[in-house]
């Protein structure tokens, strides 16, 4: 495959997203903690044929769909920022309808910071 860039919202330290951990393990922050986002209530179930990857957008523009730029303003507060990654291990997953990169050979590029 060739190298392409991915995109998405993670927290600052532990690279996690807001359903699950870096591991896969299910956090629900989403649900729970940020239920100010727009899509707090879309349910992500957990598919072990997708473990070890991240759920991510291959464009800029498209992230916006999954977070508005008023949600990722107000997550940028609690450490959640937006992470550009160079990845040759994706694929695209049908049922949530998002590329999904793999963790391992993943590399975090770049912090993008809004205002």
């Amino acid at each position: 495959m060739e190298k392409q860039i991915f995109y998405r919202v993670s927290n600052l330290e532990t690279k996690q997203g807001l359903w699950y951990d870096f591991n896969g393990g299910f956090t629900g922050l989403i649900h729970n903690d940020f239920k100010f986002c727009a899509n707090s209530t879309l349910e992500m179930d957990f598919d072990e044929t997708i473990q070890g990857y991240l759920s991510t957008t291959d464009k800029l523009d498209t992230l916006f769909n999954w977070f508005t730029k008023d949600d990722i303003l107000k997550l940028q507060d609690h450490n959640y920022f937006i992470h550009e990654y160079e990845a040759l291990d994706y694929k695209f997953y049908d049922r949530f309808q998002h590329w999904l990169i793999h963790r391992d050979s993943s590399i975090l590029t770049k912090r993008i910071i809004l205002f």
